[in-house]
């Protein structure tokens, strides 16, 4: 649910659908090819896809901008390919579904690299601390579906059981009503 919501607000807000076909943990800046890089508001050379998505978080969250305005621009352009390329695009692409121990070490750590090219995140640290905690929700909601699950097969058992008692109370009372009338035969 947090998940979906964050969804919401990435793709309402600040994301557009894009098409790549890397997974955002597997990206290799030297895998690209200079085709597929272009010069993005002077920040570096930004992959083609992300372009779009970085001018669109650009423009809502200026600090983004100048945060960089004082680096080299191999280092924006790092800087840039982790935030928007990586972080951004794992967020909107990843469903509650998927965010298995496996999802929240990668998004971990891709966190903690982007940390390393002091934006100002303070916009995005929620997102990503929720997407974070939904690895926990998942396991929290699959406990309480087993649960259910198990109250479940419990009652129908107790239903046979009951079913089997009312059945054994019959013919107690079937046994019971022979017993008198062979006592006063005998």
């Amino acid at each position: 649910m947090l998940i979906n919501l964050l969804h919401q607000f990435l793709l309402k807000y600040l994301l557009k659908p894009i098409e790549h076909a890397d997974h955002p943990s597997s990206m290799d800046m030297c895998a690209i090819s200079i085709d597929e890089l272009v010069d993005s508001r002077g920040l570096g050379k930004i992959e083609k896809a992300f372009v779009s998505l970085l001018d669109e978080v650009c423009a809502k969250h200026p600090s983004v901008i100048e945060c960089q305005k004082k680096r080299s621009p191999r280092f924006s352009e790092w800087a840039f390919t982790a935030l928007v390329g990586r972080v951004l695009h794992f967020l909107k692409t990843k469903k509650e579904r998927d965010m298995d121990e496996e999802a929240c070490s990668n998004l971990q750590i891709l966190w903690e690299e982007l940390e390393t090219f002091k934006f100002d995140l303070t916009w995005l640290e929620p997102h990503v601390q929720s997407a974070l905690s939904m690895k926990n929700y998942m396991e929290r909601s699959a406990k309480v579906q087993s649960v259910k699950e198990n109250v479940a097969a419990l009652e129908m058992e107790m239903k046979k059981l009951k079913a089997m008692v009312a059945s054994v109370e019959v013919d107690l009372e079937m046994a019971r009503s022979e017993l008198v009338k062979v006592e006063e035969g005998f």
